[in-house]
């Protein structure tokens, strides 16, 4: 049961879209919308006085480390994750490649050092296999990582899955995936975290958490959703992970704000990655015409694992032109459009009084119940 004191007003949840065919609808008019943009922009660009009021690219400055840093990047061997990953080797630090298995981590870090060449100013290293689907394996990982790191200084929270089935411990697989495998790896890893100079934590989200099947966000809901077979698993399981993503990005700040450590979460934009690689080849085809590449879709997370001058009140950044400013963004501009890289966009978070903090902590408290007996100490 709630305290009072963690009550949530009513109808705190009820600003999401709650039916799938909204999402459909809005997938159709965020299409059209995107023709109309880049078709417009293709013209304009053709008119050179025009053409500097265009939407511009936001590029991540390439700048190496004086000192080297460590990062941790999950679901690395391949998509967003991979070029994240290079990114970030390119930029000095020594990725630990977050994965599960040591065949897919070498694979991917000799692709890496043929794409880098000699001059990279980091490396990346294998040290252990991570399934985030099994809190075992979080558990057996963090320790690893614990016995020989002093301290992390970054932690970017990648991986991820669209399909659902229950999971070893009946919990939703995509749920667990997505969100408590990453919520019980941060937990296990804070210490080493607080260790580092301004350290941080990048979660990824995705323009879906404006399409979680929310009536209420209290515990109730949460623990609904974490297990396989309940009213609003399967369906929407990937939806409320995305928006779990943003509350524990929330809840990170708040707890650990003064200790030096920021937290924000991404949309990575519509990526034609190897999340959809269940699809059939005509859709695959589609895909790989009008979303957005792996590297494009890793502009948000690099820019929220280096840059410094993002603002502290920034936390959530999408890669689409946002034609409007409003404390609940039109989803259609973060679905797609013109892609500027990054820009900070205000997320759909629940009316719950405390722009999203008191029900960042209910999410918070149930998933530490679900995931006690693999804490690390």
């Amino acid at each position: 049961m709630l305290s009072s004191t963690m009550a949530l007003p009513a109808r705190a949840a009820m600003n999401y879209y709650s039916k799938s065919r909204s999402f459909s609808l809005l997938s159709l008019i965020s299409v059209l919308y995107s023709a109309m943009a880049y078709l417009l922009i293709a013209c304009i660009k053709l008119v050179p006085i025009l053409n500097r009021g265009l939407p511009q690219l936001q590029e991540i400055p390439k700048i190496v480390l004086a000192t080297p840093k460590v990062a941790i990047v999950t679901g690395s061997n391949t998509g967003i994750g991979f070029e994240t990953s290079k990114a970030l080797v390119d930029r000095g630090y020594q990725v630990i490649l977050a994965c599960r298995s040591q065949e897919k981590a070498q694979q991917a870090m000799e692709r890496m050092e043929r794409e880098l060449g000699p001059s990279a100013a980091g490396k990346a290293v294998y040290e252990g296999s991570l399934d985030l689907s099994s809190f075992q394996s979080v558990h057996d990982f963090s320790q690893l990582i614990r016995s020989k790191y002093e301290k992390i200084d970054l932690l970017v929270n990648n991986a991820g899955r669209n399909t659902s089935g229950p999971s070893e411990k009946g919990l939703d697989l995509c749920f667990q995936t997505n969100f408590l495998g990453h919520f019980l790896l941060t937990q296990n890893l804070m210490d080493s975290l607080l260790r580092a100079d301004q350290p941080r934590v990048v979660n990824l989200s995705s323009v879906m958490h404006h399409f979680c099947k929310a009536d209420r966000h209290d515990e109730t809901y949460w623990q609904q959703i974490a297990f396989f077979g309940n009213p609003h698993s399967q369906e929407y399981s990937y939806s409320a992970s995305k928006l779990a993503a943003l509350h524990f990005t929330i809840e990170l700040n708040r707890r650990y704000g003064a200790q030096g450590l920021r937290s924000i979460a991404v949309n990575p934009g519509v990526v034609n990655s190897d999340i959809w690689r269940h699809a059939s080849p005509k859709m695959q085809a589609i895909y790989k015409r009008i979303f957005l590449d792996n590297q494009q879709g890793s502009y948000t997370s690099v820019a929220a694992s280096v840059l410094d001058n993002l603002p502290p009140d920034v936390i959530y950044l999408q890669p689409y032109h946002q034609v409007q400013k409003s404390n609940t963004p039109f989803p259609v501009f973060e679905i797609m459009g013109p892609f500027v890289g990054y820009q900070a966009t205000q997320p759909r978070l629940p009316k719950d009084g405390t722009n999203g903090e008191l029900s960042a902590r209910i999410l918070w408290n149930v998933s530490e119940d679900l995931v006690s007996t693999h804490k690390v100490d």
